[in-house]
């Protein structure tokens, strides 16, 4: 007899159900978190802590198992060999579900899938100082070059002011060509 035996069918048909749910856990153990509505947030994750104690089991029977629910067999080693030993002092509640706002298009409850034990990973931050040593080598060379030739670096400094009005003017020419064409001028007259 199937008492109690009732699973929520998530407005589906049974292979869509399981293909919506494979997914869904397949997201769940690659990124670890998860946004989704709340109702297919707790069936997921009652797959996916079964999954997480067939990898605590790590037979070849629990992978054939887990290969037969997910079917990725790269998937499968990341479960067995990296989240279930994670979890190895645990007994339950391998996953948490936390409710946000309601999604503002259909108002549907949304929720968190995560799983209760995640890697905390450092990102290295970037700092001006590990950009700046091209930089400092730079001036050390620049100095001696302009003690040697003083009159080619003026005529260097003076062609990239001309380069650079070139362009400024190319820059306004290409404003007045493009949308409104003349207009920006005349705004521009009545005031200054």
């Amino acid at each position: 007899m199937r008492h109690r035996r009732k699973t929520d069918k998530l407005a589906r048909n049974t292979t869509q159900r399981k293909a919506l749910l494979r997914s869904l856990v397949r997201s769940l153990f690659l990124y670890e978190q998860i946004t989704t509505t709340y109702r297919r947030g707790k069936v997921a994750s009652s797959l996916a802590d079964k999954l997480i104690t067939l990898g605590k089991d790590n037979t070849i029977t629990a992978k054939k198992t887990a290969i037969s629910i997910l079917g990725s067999k790269e998937l499968i080693n990341k479960i067995f060999g990296d989240i279930a030993p994670r979890f190895a002092k645990r007994h339950g509640g391998y996953t948490r579900v936390l409710r946000l706002m309601p999604r503002a298009g259909d108002g549907a409850e949304m929720a968190i899938l995560e799983l209760t034990e995640r890697k905390i990973v450092e990102k290295k931050a970037k700092t001006k100082e590990a950009k700046k040593p091209k930089e400092e080598k730079k001036p050390h060379a620049a100095p001696i070059e302009e003690k040697a030739h003083p009159a080619t670096t003026a005529t260097k400094e003076k062609a990239e002011e001309e380069k650079i009005k070139e362009k400024a003017k190319s820059e306004g020419q290409k404003l007045q060509q493009g949308f409104l064409k003349g207009l920006r001028g005349y705004f521009r007259r009545k005031s200054g």
